[in-house]
């Protein structure tokens, strides 16, 4: 008999999300950091911006892997788990550009 209640947590591969979220954390933080270093004025928008892409993108690949994985299991369909990838994206785009509109670059 097929059991369908599977501890959630076995869903995370958690090397791969270590992996995952220092990708995300190089990637959203590596530019902010960069200008710290070079002795160039960070805004209070730009850390909101690089906060708000690590926290999306993290998630996104979190969440992402575990669809998948919950996919490669048998729990759900290749359908639902790409569906569940793409609004996972667009609601990371979503935010990322919410965000952007509530806290423009400013203009020299």
């Amino acid at each position: 008999m097929l059991a369908l209640s599977t501890s959630l947590v076995g869903l995370f591969h958690i090397p791969t999300l270590i992996l995952a979220w220092i990708f995300t954390l190089a990637i959203a933080g590596g530019p902010l950091l960069w200008r710290f270093l070079n002795y160039t004025p960070v805004t209070r928008c730009a850390v909101v911006q690089a906060v708000s892409n690590f926290v999306a993108t993290g998630c996104w690949l979190t969440f992402g892997s575990a669809a998948m994985n919950a996919h490669e299991r048998g729990l759900i369909s290749l359908f639902t788990s790409i569906l569940a990838v793409a609004f996972l994206f667009a609601g990371a785009a979503g935010g990322s550009h919410l965000i952007a509109r509530w806290c423009p670059d400013e203009q020299p």
